[in-house]
């Protein structure tokens, strides 16, 4: 594999992961007008997201090493009988939420018959032959992003931190395996739309996206069918890794400045055209 092909695709997956615009569904593009239908992944693409896990963990490193603290002293508390959730600080408080946001992704190991577990029968649908699907949970993704958009910074009920953490997994639960849909989006506009101030929000979907990258890049580097050279998976790593942080200093301002509109709007003219040509090539065939 050389070594350009490496890096554009780590920058392609870095910005498509990072910004609100579905990784998955660009992917899915790529396939079809490549003809390359298959849900076979090459380990680079498993390589590239560890990669992207380490850049969101470099630009958000204060919040990870929080995060581990409260973890670590959670299990302290527990085993020597003082745990108060309760009382929990803010800080405990976030982790207590991001951990049993994870909670539903548990039902991704339930057995699926001859397709294996159910991540399996989700994944099915990605590079199914037509962009049709896709085109839709992409124009979705816009649409969330503008309705999201509009009540940031407003007065919004605010929902129990255990209702929030639940809603939110499930959406996650939804968005990982469906191409088309954006982890990113997902959980930032819902967290959003459940009551959370923007400034959480992107830091909750960059660490269930990052727990998700790291725990899929493994799988993809151990199950790829494609190899990646030794040099071209040290160059996509960091790459993807510089390219993730430098993605999300822009992500923030595009927040602060309140533009997720155009993300939005870019989201929803992708998703019409994908549309289109799906049903096209649903006709034609």
């Amino acid at each position: 594999m050389s070594i350009l092909t490496a890096i554009f695709q780590a920058l392609g997956q870095a910005l498509t992961r990072i910004f609100p615009v579905s990784e998955s569904g660009h992917s899915a593009i790529f396939h079809d007008f490549s003809g390359r239908l298959t849900n076979a992944c090459s380990q680079l693409t498993g390589v590239i997201h560890i990669g992207i896990a380490i850049g969101i963990i470099i630009a958000f490193y204060k919040l990870f090493l929080h995060l581990s603290k409260n973890f670590f002293g959670g299990w302290s508390d527990l085993f020597h009988k003082r745990l108060d959730i309760k009382a929990s600080s803010p800080q405990r408080r976030f982790m207590y939420m991001t951990v049993l946001s994870f909670v539903p992704m548990i039902l991704y190991v339930i057995p699926a018959g001859k397709y294996g577990n159910l991540y399996s029968v989700f994944d099915r649908t990605s590079y199914n032959g037509n962009l049709l699907g896709e085109g839709i949970c992409i124009a979705l993704t816009g649409a969330l992003l503008i309705v999201a958009s509009s009540v940031m910074g407003k007065s919004t009920k605010k929902l129990p931190w255990i209702l929030q953490a639940f809603i939110i997994g499930i959406v996650a639960f939804l968005a990982v395996p469906t191409a088309g849909c954006s982890l990113v989006a997902g959980v930032f506009c819902t967290a959003i739309l459940v009551g959370m101030s923007d400034k959480y929000a992107i830091r909750y979907s960059m660490v269930i996206s990052t727990m998700v990258l790291l725990v899929t890049g493994i799988v993809e580097i151990c199950v790829g069918v494609t190899k990646a050279s030794v040099a071209a998976a040290i160059i996509a790593l960091v790459v993807s890794a510089a390219v993730t942080f430098f993605a999300i200093k822009v992500f923030l301002y595009v927040i602060k400045s309140k533009a997720l509109k155009y993300f939005a709007w870019y989201d929803i003219v992708l998703g019409s055209i994908c549309f289109v040509i799906g049903v096209f090539e649903i006709v034609v065939k």
